[in-house]
Parts: C-alpha cells; sequence; structure tokens
C-alpha cells in the first residue's frame, strides 16, 4: 500500500509540475501588439523616395503661404514619427486642405499644381484612414507613409518646374 501512495503522489507531482511549465510560456499581450505596431522613426528614415525640395524661388514664392509652411512643418514631424495631425479626425484633415487650395498663390495656381495638390490630398485622407484602423499591417502603414513623401515632393517639384519655366521666359513663334 506505501508503493501505491508513493505512486499516486509522484504521478500528481508530475502532473502539477507540466501544467506549470505550460502555463509559463510567453503569450502575446495588447500592449505587445501594440508596441511592434508603433512606426518608429528609423523604419520611416529606411523609406526610398525621391525628396524635391522647393528652390530659392519657389520658397520665396510660398513664403506668405500659411497652410504650406504648415504642412511643411507635419511632414518634418511625420518624417520623426509623430503620425498625430494623420491620426486626427478626418473633418481636420478635409478642413486644413480645403485652406491649402483656396490659398494657394496665384502665382503658381496652374492646373499642374492643382493636380499634384488633389493627388497629395489623397494621399493624405488614405493615410489617416490605414492609420485609423486596427487591422491595417505596419507595412501598408509605412507605404502609405511613403506615398504622402512621394505626393508632397511632387508637388514641391512642380512649383519648382512652373516658376523655373517662367524664369526662362521662351518667347513662342506666332
Amino acid at each position: 500500500m506505501c508503493y501505491k501512495h508513493l505512486f499516486i503522489s509522484l504521478f500528481c507531482i508530475v502532473i502539477v509540475s507540466c501544467k506549470t511549465e505550460t502555463s509559463n510560456q510567453d503569450v502575446e499581450t495588447p500592449a505587445n501588439k501594440n508596441s511592434s505596431k508603433e512606426i518608429s522613426k528609423q523604419e520611416i528614415e529606411h523609406l526610398k523616395y525621391s525628396d524635391f525640395l522647393l528652390s530659392s524661388d519657389a520658397s520665396n514664392a510660398v513664403i506668405d503661404w500659411q497652410k504650406y509652411q504648415e504642412l511643411n512643418t507635419q511632414m518634418g514631424y511625420l518624417k520623426s514619427a509623430d503620425l498625430s495631425f494623420f491620426k486626427s479626425e478626418i473633418t481636420l484633415i478635409t478642413t486644413f486642405i480645403n485652406d491649402f487650395k483656396a490659398e494657394i498663390p496665384k502665382t503658381i495656381n496652374t492646373n499642374e499644381v492643382n493636380s499634384r495638390i488633389t493627388a497629395l490630398e489623397t494621399k493624405m485622407l488614405k493615410l489617416n484612414s490605414l492609420l485609423l484602423l486596427d487591422n491595417i499591417s505596419k507595412k501598408n502603414q509605412l507605404e502609405g507613409i511613403k506615398e504622402v513623401f512621394i505626393a508632397f515632393s511632387n508637388l514641391n517639384l512642380q512649383i519648382n518646374k512652373k516658376l523655373e519655366f517662367e524664369a526662362n521666359n521662351i518667347l513662342k513663334p506666332e
């Protein structure tokens, strides 16, 4: 009988120790998921795209365009992984874009520049939805950020080209 109690005791110890080992496994918590989904400055810095800056003439042309200056600041924040503006309510972004379009200086208000602004608007709204939805992968969010950078860069390039073309003052034959 003594062996029977010893056997049952050992069996219980083995069962309890096995159960303890399985409960010690790492379980991914929501906090771990969120930290791995956060976009870092280094990840944004590794995005590859052509970043066109404004020429000195273009900078002078947009110096009084307050919404452009504000957007340029927000792009700087985005490059440092501050997504707060692009994660804000859609009404804030659409109001900003409408004001941005309304305040465009006459010297650069052309169809080509307006089309780049429309492309930028589309990419900003897309990024907003990508950042607000929980089931979107980090890869897709980074791609959305890259698209906004490219659209802003293309706007800068178009403004540069417009002013460069005017500076050349090419006469067309009549």
